[in-house]
């Protein structure tokens, strides 16, 4: 990463800081808890045991919910992009996920599961699905078709045109596609855990919540945040080319 890039994100973290402080005395604890009580408690709810276990759970039910949404989705974008036929149909498909409320999606999953945190993986898979399809799908239609003519030529194998010439074409937008997909399924897993179970870090704002404590929230938040950022970090380690 360049030192330039860590500067402005150090930069933008001091400047949220400050408009949080600046909030803060502006409003009682209640609504804008102050960032030295949010610190205590995210120093204590780090030392407690339970957390590891909690946090374990959110990230199991969110890779769950991405390795899902991103495979069916990928699979459904490959064959929309070669298959113009399978495009034509499936669009109406993918723009009905792309609108339809999640919380839609949630309320059904609660129906078809239960209160037991599987609607919150199916809903983050559902959120990731129209992302990856679409994105596999433009990447698909986008390739260089000297490249494709070429595999032709030289009679590279159904193999070889996959690891030669498709997956290193599809590889800068299916990344980008990842990281938006992450991202998504970050939101969208802890807020499935809020509305569906009590375990989880959606589970713990769940319960900070009824015991009326913000700052409690806003620490398990951070850790989610965290989380976010320890995974997008591993997304940048597979895609090293494409690192800032």
């Amino acid at each position: 990463m360049k030192l330039s890039s860590i500067r402005n994100r150090i930069i933008a973290a001091l400047f949220m800081l400050f408009v949080w402080w600046v909030l803060s005395l502006a409003y009682p604890p209640l609504i804008i808890p102050d960032i030295s009580a949010v610190a205590e408690k995210l120093v204590q709810i780090i030392s407690d045991k339970d957390t590891t276990k909690e946090a374990g759970r959110t990230l199991v039910r969110l890779l769950a919910g991405l390795f899902f949404g991103m495979a069916t989705g990928g699979a459904a974008g490959y064959v929309c992009g070669v298959c113009k036929t399978c495009r034509e149909l499936f669009k109406p498909v993918l723009g009905v996920l792309q609108v339809v409320p999640p919380v839609a999606l949630l309320v059904l999953a609660i129906i078809w599961f239960g209160f037991n945190g599987k609607p919150a993986v199916v809903i983050a898979a559902v959120s990731v699905f129209p992302i990856t399809a679409i994105t596999v799908q433009e990447a698909i239609l986008h390739i260089d078709r000297k490249l494709v003519e070429m595999g032709k030529v030289f009679k590279y194998t159904k193999k070889q045109q996959l690891f030669l010439i498709t997956w290193p074409s599809i590889k800068p937008r299916f990344y980008s596609g990842l990281r938006i997909a992450l991202g998504t399924a970050s939101k969208t897993v802890v807020m499935g855990e809020v509305l569906t179970t009590s375990t989880g870090i959606g589970g713990q704002i769940v319960t900070a919540r009824l015991n009326i404590e913000p700052e409690t929230i806003i620490a398990w938040t951070v850790i989610s945040v965290c989380m976010y950022y320890l995974l997008d970090a591993t997304v940048n380690l597979l895609f090293p080319s494409r690192r800032t």
